[in-house]
């Protein structure tokens, strides 16, 4: 049981941490923190405002999943080349967002844990009220320099704690949920594999049985060190619970990440995780690659299943579960196996227009699929891939209109994300017309990128909006 001082303790720091989210939260200036792997983490209202995108399309995604042929404006830019050195930069920037001129005084910053950098902030404060010179400009630039401190300091504190076990500075789950969705999503979109490695400590047990736990703990931290120094920048090292760590490795099939495993396991068991540990520490792996459509617990599952057939076969070695997209010779670069689309329930939107054209899309994607699929001439599969690509710009089109009349905040990106799809499928449809691309490439960019994609995800984020009084009513015509 916790005495009286410590349970206060975590109530005062559990209020301090929340007065810094809702700080962060509020402000009206524009904050994000961006992983080194690209992904962000962290985003407030005014960010996702200033890109006019919703809020909830912000984290977890890459700049290039937020504004898709667009970009990120160069005034919302984290982790920029130019700054990679460590250092804390902040400068007075002019450029438009949205079309507007605005001024900002952006810092960007790396976020440091265990001494290491896992991800850079940036925080861009509006200073668009006419700034003279002289006094007016330095009173102005200093006040606004003094608030971003401000900010900075309650940031890397509060991504330090949200993302990152305390104990051993290693990600936690919620940073693991996000790269796996976003490295799920690589794998289904554009074939790269993935894989995962579940790592438990041998007879964990008995190192806090026999050497007490502060030393337990200490075997805990030199493990995840060890990891860390072992594997790529890219790799994700979490922690799982308790001894247990999961490693992700992008761009990573089956047998490579069989030989990391090995690799792993002798480095662990040879490395002095902790002072005072007399016998080598050692582990077992299970290892799985990611497997197109069967979702993370399925994943995860497999992986565990690896894990238990090394423990019963003696731990201190890996085992890897069979199933691998990328056979011997195959390299990186084997496409998503074509997949047949399926329209269920829980795809519509309440708007009977709305899924009588979605659905009619998935039927003439199908009809696209079956002609690849039997090997049709590629100029019958290049007419069909012609002809759904103008039933997808009509779509868009009497999509955009309904989006207008029931006044949805995010039309203007969401148009922008039609837009950016269309001018993909044209370029694509030209390279497969010329043979510089085989049509089954791009019905894969418009199953999946289009219908999967946005029919089945960006468009999910407008569909409440029909339900309120006036929508479920309102046309797409």
């Amino acid at each position: 049981m916790k005495r009286k001082d410590e349970s206060s303790g975590a109530n005062a720091r559990e209020m301090r941490e929340s007065l810094l989210q809702s700080l962060i939260d509020q402000s009206p200036a524009f904050i994000a923190v961006r992983a080194v792997d690209g992904i962000y983490l962290y985003a407030n209202k005014a960010f996702a405002a200033a890109l006019g995108v919703a809020l909830e399309h912000v984290v977890g995604h890459r700049d290039e999943d937020l504004l898709p042929g667009i970009g990120i404006p160069p005034l919302l830019r984290a982790g920029r080349d130019e700054d990679d050195d460590g250092e804390i930069h902040t400068v007075l920037e002019e450029g438009e967002l949205q079309g507007r001129p605005r001024r900002l005084l952006v810092t960007r910053f790396p976020i440091r844990a265990q001494g290491e950098t896992f991800a850079t902030g940036l925080i861009a404060s509006p200073l668009d009220r006419p700034l003279g010179g002289g006094d007016d400009l330095q009173t102005s630039l200093a006040q606004a320099e003094a608030a971003n401190a401000e900010l900075r300091r309650a940031l890397e504190h509060m991504e330090r704690l949200a993302y990152t076990d305390r104990l051993t500075g290693a990600w936690n789950r919620r940073h693991l949920d996000d790269a796996v969705l976003v490295e799920m999503a690589r794998t289904e979109r554009h074939g790269h594999p993935v894989s995962m490695l579940l790592i438990d400590i041998d007879h964990f047990k008995s190192i806090n049985d026999d050497y007490g736990h502060v030393v337990g703990d200490r075997v805990l931290v030199g493990l995840v060190r060890t990891l860390r120094a072992a594997v790529r920048r890219t790799d994700t090292v979490a922690r799982w619970g308790g001894e247990e760590f999961l490693v992700l490795a992008p761009d990573t099939p089956r047998a490579e990440a069989e030989e990391l495993a090995r690799k792993l396991g002798a480095r662990i068991a040879d490395a002095p995780l902790a002072e005072g540990v007399a016998k080598p520490v050692t582990v077992s792996i299970g290892v799985a690659e990611y497997q197109s459509g069967e979702g993370f617990e399925a994943w995860l599952a497999r992986a565990d299943g690896a894990l238990y057939r090394a423990k019963a076969a003696g731990r201190a070695r890996s085992v890897a579960d069979p199933a691998t997209a990328f056979g011997p010779g195959a390299g990186h670069a084997v496409p998503r196996s074509l997949v047949k689309l399926v329209w269920r329930a829980a795809y519509n939107s309440g708007n009977d227009e709305i899924d009588r054209q979605h659905r009619g899309l998935f039927e003439r994607t199908n009809r696209l699929f079956d002609a690849v699929l039997t090997g049709a001439p590629s100029g019958h599969v290049l007419g069909l891939a012609r002809a759904l690509v103008a039933d997808i710009a009509d779509h868009f089109a009497e999509e955009e209109r309904l989006l207008a009349s029931i006044g949805y905040p995010e039309r203007r990106a969401h148009a922008l994300e039609h837009l950016a799809l269309l001018e993909k499928a044209a370029k694509l449809s030209e390279q497969a017309a010329s043979g510089a691309l085989v049509p089954a490439e791009l019905f894969q960019f418009l199953a999946y990128e289009v219908i999967s994609l946005h029919l089945l995800g960006a468009d999910r984020h407008y569909f409440p909006y029909l339900e309120q009084p006036g929508g479920a009513a309102a046309g797409a015509g």
